[in-house]
């Protein structure tokens, strides 16, 4: 190792350049570094046996216990009362690029191009570029409208699947559209209806799972005094994991822990493949792995698991409330009002769930429990009364 190399702070420069040669292999896993290159290496089957070797016993999720504008109801009651947790989508996460597939607009636009120029029947040299592959199926799209008056006619190979049957009429429905609104000018309404159809499919790929993400410790500072817990009035509950028990193999088999690096793989070539395929298990694992758990390295404090489930676009809202592991323990934040306080504190007497408040440490920036339960504290019980 080069830092064993080190004799003096003039050899600092040498950690220097160790350190930016292997940064962007580097990758946290459970607060655990690991080389990406070798976690890519494995499948689903190598990654989740490996994964369950280092899943803690608990796992913890904090919640900001506010009741939902649009719909009225507070879910971090509705939580506790049934212990069960959303499913949600990623769009609806703080980080914009959470779960956020890297798939480079231009290869998948030349990509898309060949694909299309293969439906019309013609076999384009991969190596040209993309503007020479977009001019040979303009003029394939060109033929098809002054002889029939429609693109339609241009894709003459007989489709293998329905998907792709009515991939095709999709794309012939969004030319014509796109003609009408960039004045019958066949090289934008082409290159507008690719677009559209790359946005399509980045939408559809975070469609097609659900999640619902987990920590590993109750007293994260960065997670109570931000959104997660409402700056510490919201609370916190801890999940016993019972990986043995029958009824909870799925959940426990959908558990993964988030990966943090550097880097963001270009993986447009193999999801391009199922664009217009039925969803299989490797292609799912690849909008899992390289998505749904790949995280920026800023995140890794989380240091969080996820559970994730395919599900339909259109299912049930109510579906998306998974029963989970049993709720072992709640804790309370510290800001936390003394009504609300009393609320989840009838809650867990009436399921016979243990509960206690967190508070700062005097002497350090820490987090700990209270020293004493909330009925037993003068405080709790003389602003309770006010």
């Amino acid at each position: 190792m080069i830092i064993d190399e080190i004799k003096d702070f003039k050899d600092f420069g040498k950690v220097i350049s160790y350190l930016s040669q292997i940064a962007p292999f580097l990758c946290m896993i459970n607060m655990m570094p690991a080389n990406i290159n070798e976690i890519e290496k494995m499948g689903c089957q190598e990654y989740s046996l490996q994964t369950r070797k280092i899943m803690p016993k608990k796992l913890y999720k904090y919640f900001p216990n506010t009741i939902e504008e649009k719909t009225k109801a507070n879910y971090s009651i509705q939580a506790l009362r049934d212990n069960t947790v959303y499913m949600q989508t990623p769009n609806n996460f703080d980080d914009v690029y959470d779960s956020d597939i890297n798939i480079d607009f231009e290869k998948y636009q030349k990509l898309r191009l060949i694909e299309y120029c293969s439906r019309c029947g013609i076999e384009v040299d991969k190596t040209l570029s993309m503007q020479e592959i977009g001019n040979i199926f303009l003029n394939v799209i060109y033929t098809s409208f002054k002889n029939f008056n429609d693109s339609r006619n241009a894709f003459i190979q007989k489709p293998d699947s329905e998907i792709k049957q009515l991939s095709n009429e999709l794309f012939c429905t969004r030319l014509e559209i796109n003609l009408r609104e960039n004045n019958n000018d066949l090289g934008i309404a082409i290159g507008k209806t690719i677009f559209d159809e790359f946005n399509e499919f980045n939408d559809r790929l975070k469609n097609t799972f659900r999640v619902t993400c987990f920590a590993t410790t109750p007293y994260s500072q960065l997670m109570w005094g931000g959104a997660y817990a409402d700056c510490h009035r919201g609370f916190c509950l801890e999940y016993e994991i019972l990986p043995n028990e029958e009824k909870y193999q799925e959940i426990y088999q959908n558990l993964y822990p988030m990966i943090y690096c550097k880097i963001r793989p270009d993986i447009t070539e193999r999801l391009i493949k199922i664009q217009d395929e039925r969803m299989n298990k490797e292609a799912l694992w690849n909008i899992y792995f390289h998505g749904a758990l790949r995280k920026s390295i800023d995140w890794a404090f989380q240091n969080e698991w996820r559970l994730l489930l395919p599900m339909e676009k259109n299912q049930e809202a109510s579906k998306y409330c998974m029963p989970f592991f049993p709720i072992t323990k709640v804790y309370l934040g510290n800001r936390m009002p003394p009504i609300k306080r009393k609320e989840i504190i009838d809650i867990c007497n009436e399921k016979n769930i243990p509960y206690i408040g967190v508070k700062r440490k005097s002497n350090v920036f820490e987090m700990e429990d209270c020293a004493i339960k909330c009925e037993e504290c003068f405080k709790y019980k003389n602003d309770l009364h006010k």
